[in-house]
Order: structure tokens, then sequence, then C-alpha cells
């Protein structure tokens, strides 16, 4: 009997070691270390956040620049309409707008014709071919009543070849 005594104590030091370390994790472990992201000073809505950039700073990768509609009639396409770039609109146009103005531009695309009014008819002579290259971008990149903006989907490169496409409808 006196063998096990001293075996008996040293389990009972152990599991109670064990517990103490237990219960000093879950006290502990539990407690945020890092709260920056936890505890960020809240603002109200239309008031600016508490970091601003220092004043006259210029941010290195900035918004891409939007032309307004009066500037982009301006507007020239930079794509030369190759044949390349008129397979690289066209894939671009089959992609993002014949849902809603359809293959041959008419904008009778499956999800367009359920939209009232319709998507523009873009095929020459249309009221939406009349509109300069510049203007033809702007709309892709900004949306215009209700298609949507694309300016965060495609590059102004891909933009512009299919503004190139579009040039070559019928």
């Amino acid at each position: 009997m006196s063998d096990r005594t001293p075996s008996l104590y040293a389990l009972l030091r152990i599991a109670l070691l064990l517990v103490f370390a237990i219960a000093a994790v879950l006290l502990f472990g539990c407690e945020k270390i890092d709260r920056n992201m936890w505890d960020n000073p809240a603002f109200k809505p239309q008031e600016d956040p508490v970091r601003l950039p220092p004043k006259d700073s210029i941010p290195t990768k900035g918004r891409e620049q939007i032309p307004s509609m009066a500037e982009a009639r301006e507007l020239k396409n930079p794509v030369e309409p190759t044949e390349w770039a008129l397979l690289q609109g066209k894939e671009l146009f089959g992609i993002h707008c014949v849902p809603c103005h359809g293959i041959s531009g008419a904008g009778d695309g499956p999800v367009g014709k359920k939209y009232v009014p319709t998507p523009a008819d873009l095929r020459p002579g249309s009221r939406g071919a009349r509109h300069s290259d510049g203007e033809l971008f702007a709309v892709i990149s900004s949306g215009y009543g209700g298609m949507p903006a694309y300016r965060a989907d495609l590059s102004p490169s891909e933009r512009w070849h299919i503004v190139a496409y579009l040039r070559t409808l019928k």
C-alpha cells in the first residue's frame, strides 16, 4: 500500500498542475493582444475616416480618371483596328455585352429583352452608334441607365478593344 501512495500524490500533483494550466490558458488565452483591427474608432456616416492622407500628398496607385461626356467626345481610340485587336474586342463583347446587347448589337440579347427600356442598339446608323469612340468608352467605363459600369472588370485597353469592335458591327 505504501508503494502506491507516492505515485498517487505525483498523479494528483500532475493533475492539479494540468488543471491550473488549462485554467490559465482559458482565462488569459482569449485576450485580444492585437487590438488594431478590433477596436477601430467608429465614425458617423458622411464623416471623414480617422486617418487622412497628408495634405497635398499624391497617391502612387490612384483611381483611373474617367472623363465626363463632354471630355469623352474628344477622346480618340488608341487601339488600332488590327485583326488581333478586333478578335480581342469581339471576345470581350461576347463575354460582357452580348447578354444584353445581343450578338448583332441590336439590344436584343437574352437578358436585354427583359429590360424596359431595352439596351441601346449599337449597329451602324442607330442612335447608339452615333456616339464618338470616347463617349462609348465612357459609357462602358461608368455605365449608363441600367447598364453597369465595367471599369472594375475590364482594363482601359480592353474597353478600347470593345469600342474598336463596335465600329465593325453591321
